[in-house]
C-alpha cells in the first residue's frame, strides 16, 4: 500500500506542479529579452550574500523579525533533503541518501541539525501568526493566504516530529543527535500510549506530512509564496550595474518601432521573474516617499499589478498577438502612479530579493513620454528649456557663468591646465539660492590651491532629468554633448555640487564614451580637510550657528552611490559645531521628494514628501540642516517655508559651512 499511495501521490501532485510552472515560465519566455548570464563568479558571490545569507532578511530596522525569517528559510534548506528522504522511506523504510544514514558521522550532524530547524521554523511560524494577528504591522498585508501558508510551515515541522517520535517512542531508543524527537518520544512514553496508539501517531505524521508538502507546493505558483521556488534565480539573475544607472536605448534601430514599455510584452523576462519573486514582505513600503505620504504609488502593490496582468493576458502573450493587449502604461498601471516615483532607489535597496523596481517604472514613462507625449503638463516647459537653451528654467545659455562673475574662476577654453573640471550643473549656474553654494565651493578649492576650471557657457545640462522623465532623446543628446565637449578638453577628473550630476556623469556618461573619474564636492573637501590642504576654525559665522545641525542624505549620493561618510566627515571637521543625526539617515535616509523629474513637477496627491522631512528635521531639534544636493536643499528651503519655520531652521550646503570655517574671509589666489 505504502509504494503504489506514495507513486499516485507523486505522479498526480507532480503532473499538476508541472501544469502550473509551466504556464508561469511560458508567460516569461512570451516576454522580451534580457541578458542575465555574465559574470558567473559575481553572481555566484550575491547569491550566497543575498540568497542563502539572507543578508536583507536581518537589517537593523527589523533584525528580529528577520532572524525569525531565517529561521524559516534554514529549516526549507536543510528539510528539503529530509523531504527525499521521507519520500524515499515510502518504498522503502531504511532508505537514506548517501552518507546520511544514522551511521555515518556526517548522517548524525545533518539529523541533528534538522532537529533543531525544525523547533526553529515553528517558533518562527508561531511569531509570524502572532505578529500578523495581534500586532498588525502596516507593511504586512492581511491575508487568509500568510495564515494558511505559516499553518503549512508550522505543520511540516510538527508532523515531522511526530513521525520521528512515535517511531523511537515504539523503538524505545533515545539518541543525542535526535534531541528533539527524543524528547518527543519521550513524552509520547510518559503519556502511556499503546504501540498501537504510537503506531497510529507515527503513521499519521507521515502521511501528513507528504501530503503538506505536495499541497504547498502546488499552491506556491498561485501566491505570493511563488517567490520560494523564483526568488534564489531572482538574486542570482539580478543586475551587477549600479543602481543609479538606467538603460540605454537603441535609437538608433531601424527595426525599432516603439520605444519603452506600454504592453505586457515589452516587459523583459527578468522584469516578469521580478514581480513573482515578490514576496509582499513590505519593506519596500517603510521609508518610501510615495507610501509614506500617501501617493498612489507602493512597490508592493505595483508588482501585484503588474504580475495578475501577466497572468490575464498570458493566452494573447501565447499567441503572440501583441495588438491585441490592453495597455500595461496608462492602463494596469495608472498614469498617475507611474507619475509619482521619485526613483529615490529605497525599494530596491530594502528588497530581501534584489527586485529592480526603478527601470521598469521608468520604461513606461519612456513609452508615454517619447511615443504619446503623455506626462504631466509642467514637464512639457522643462523639455523645452533643456532642448533650447540647455537648462530646465529655458534661462539664456549665454548667461550659464554670470554666477562666477568676480571671482577668477578659470574656463577650461582658457588653456590652462587643471586636475579637475568643476561641472558646475544647472541649480549651480542658475539658481540663486544654489549660486551661494557654487560660490563657496570655488572659495574652498581656491584656499586649497585646487587646479580646476569649469566650462563656463560651453557647459549643458547633463538631462538627467530628463533620462527619468522618459525622454530617453533627450538625454542622449544632451549627454553626448557634454560627452564631446569633456573629450575635446581631455577632461580626466570631474567634480560636481550636484548628486543627480554625479552620477550620470559617473554611471551613465560611459554609456556614450564618456569615462571619468567623478567625484562630488563632499568627498573633495572631506579629503582637502584630511590631506590638511584647509584647515578650519571656529569662525564668527560658525558661532552665530545656535543649537545643532544635522545632515540630510541625499538619494543620489547616498543610497546610489554610497556616499554617506565624506559629507559628515567635512561637517565634523567644523570646531565648534555640533552634529545630530535625523533617526531616517544614511540608508534610510528619507527623500526630499525631488528625484525622479519630480523636481519639476507638480505635487498634487497625498501629502507634501518635502513637508514629511521638514517635520522630522523640526522635532530632531536641529537649527539647521545640512544638504549636498541642490535638489534637496531647494526642496527643505520650501518644505521649511511652508511650515513657516524660517525663524527656526536654516538650510545650509556643506561647502558652505566649510567655507564659512575657512579662518581667513579672503580667497587664496588661483594656482598657476
Amino acid at each position: 500500500m505504502g509504494p503504489i499511495a506514495i507513486s499516485i501521490l507523486l505522479l498526480g501532485a507532480g503532473a499538476f506542479f508541472l501544469y502550473t510552472i509551466q504556464h508561469r515560465f511560458r508567460v516569461l519566455r512570451a516576454l522580451a529579452p534580457a541578458d542575465r548570464t555574465d559574470h558567473s563568479d559575481l553572481r555566484i558571490e550575491r547569491l550566497f550574500e543575498f540568497g542563502f545569507g539572507q543578508k536583507r532578511m536581518v537589517d537593523p530596522e527589523a533584525r528580529f523579525t528577520g532572524l525569525m525569517h531565517v529561521f524559516i528559510f534554514m529549516a526549507f534548506l536543510v528539510l528539503s533533503l529530509r523531504t527525499i528522504t521521507l519520500f524515499g522511506m515510502g518504498f522503502s523504510e531504511s532508505f537514506h541518501l548517501p552518507l546520511l544514514g544514522e551511521e555515518s558521522s556526517l548522517g548524525r550532524a545533518y539529523l541533528f541539525a534538522k532537529d533543531l530547524v525544525l523547533v526553529a521554523a515553528a517558533i518562527g511560524a508561531t511569531y509570524f501568526i502572532v505578529l500578523r494577528a495581534a500586532f498588525k504591522p502596516d507593511r504586512m498585508t492581511a491575508s487568509w493566504e500568510a495564515y494558511l501558508i505559516l499553518g503549512f510551515i508550522f505543520g511540516l515541522m510538527v508532523t515531522d516530529m511526530m513521525f520521528e517520535g512515535g517511531a523511537m517512542a515504539i523503538s524505545g531508543k533515545r539518541e543525542t543527535f535526535l534531541p528533539v524527537s527524543s524528547a518527543m518520544a519521550s513524552l509520547f512514553a510518559g503519556a502511556g500510549l499503546s504501540p498501537d496508539a504510537l503506531s497510529i501517531i507515527s503513521k499519521i505524521g507521515y502521511w501528513a506530512h507528504l501530503s503538506i508538502i505536495l499541497a504547498f507546493g502546488n499552491f506556491l505558483p498561485y501566491g505570493k509564496h511563488f517567490h520560494v521556488i523564483t526568488s534564489l534565480p531572482n538574486v542570482y539573475l539580478s543586475r551587477l550595474t549600479p543602481s543609479g544607472q538606467l538603460s540605454k536605448l537603441n535609437l538608433e534601430d531601424e527595426n525599432a518601432t516603439t520605444f519603452g514599455v506600454s504592453k505586457a510584452h515589452e516587459l523583459t523576462w527578468k522584469q516578469g521573474l521580478d514581480v513573482y519573486s515578490c514576496t509582499e514582505c513590505g519593506r519596500c513600503q517603510t521609508h518610501c516617499p510615495t507610501y509614506v505620504t500617501g501617493k498612489p504609488l507602493t512597490h508592493k502593490a505595483l508588482n501585484q499589478t503588474i504580475k495578475h496582468h501577466l497572468y490575464e493576458v498570458s493566452d494573447k502573450l501565447f499567441a503572440n498577438k501583441p495588438d491585441e493587449l490592453p495597455a500595461l502604461a496608462g492602463g494596469a498601471v495608472a498614469f498617475d502612479t507611474i507619475w509619482a516615483c521619485t526613483t529615490c532607489g529605497w525599494c530596491e535597496t530594502a528588497c530581501p530579493v534584489l527586485i529592480e523596481n526603478v527601470p521598469r517604472i521608468v520604461d513606461m514613462r519612456r513609452y508615454m513620454t517619447m511615443m504619446e507625449s503623455k506626462f504631466p503638463e509642467e514637464v512639457t516647459r522643462v523639455f523645452k528649456g533643456m532642448e533650447t537653451q540647455g537648462n530646465p528654467w529655458g534661462l539664456g545659455s549665454n548667461t550659464r557663468d554670470a554666477w562666477a562673475e568676480g571671482l577668477d574662476v578659470p574656463r577650461c577654453a582658457d588653456g590652462g591646465e587643471f586636475e579637475y573640471l568643476f561641472f558646475v550643473g544647472c541649480s549651480g549656474a542658475y539658481d540663486d539660492r544654489q549660486k551661494k553654494v557654487s560660490r563657496a565651493i570655488v572659495k574652498i578649492l581656491q584656499a586649497a590651491r585646487v587646479k580646476f576650471a569649469i566650462l563656463g557657457n560651453e557647459e549643458t545640462c547633463n538631462g538627467e532629468s530628463a533620462r527619468r522623465m522618459g525622454n530617453e532623446m533627450l538625454f542622449q543628446t544632451l549627454a553626448g554633448q557634454n560627452v564631446a565637449t569633456f573629450n575635446n578638453y581631455k577632461v580626466k577628473k570631474v567634480l560636481t555640487q550636484c548628486p543627480h550630476c554625479f552620477n550620470t556623469i559617473k554611471n551613465e556618461f560611459p554609456q556614450l564614451g564618456g569615462n571619468f573619474e567623478v567625484v562630488h564636492h563632499s568627498e573633495l573637501i572631506a579629503k582637502l580637510i584630511e590631506d590638511g590642504r584647509i584647515s578650519l576654525a571656529q569662525t564668527e559665522e560658525i558661532n552665530k550657528l545656535t543649537g545643532s545641525v544635522t545632515y540630510h542624505d541625499s538619494c543620489y549620493l547616498g543610497r546610489h552611490n554610497g556616499v554617506y561618510e565624506a559629507p559628515r566627515q567635512a561637517l565634523a571637521s567644523v570646531p565648534g559645531l555640533k552634529l545630530a543625526e535625523l533617526p531616517r539617515s544614511e540608508r534610510q535616509g528619507f527623500c526630499c521628494g525631488a528625484g525622479g523629474g519630480r523636481m519639476w513637477m507638480e505635487e498634487k496627491l497625498g501629502t507634501r514628501i518635502n513637508q514629511n522631512r521638514v517635520e522630522e528635521v523640526e522635532k530632531s531639534g536641529a537649527s539647521t540642516v545640512a544638504t549636498a544636493c541642490p535638489f534637496c536643499l531647494t526642496m527643505l528651503k520650501d518644505g521649511i517655508s511652508e511650515k513657516g519655520l524660517e525663524q527656526k531652521i536654516a538650510v545650509k550646503d556643506v561647502a558652505e559651512l566649510i567655507a564659512e570655517a575657512l579662518p581667513s574671509s579672503g580667497v587664496a589666489k588661483r594656482a598657476s
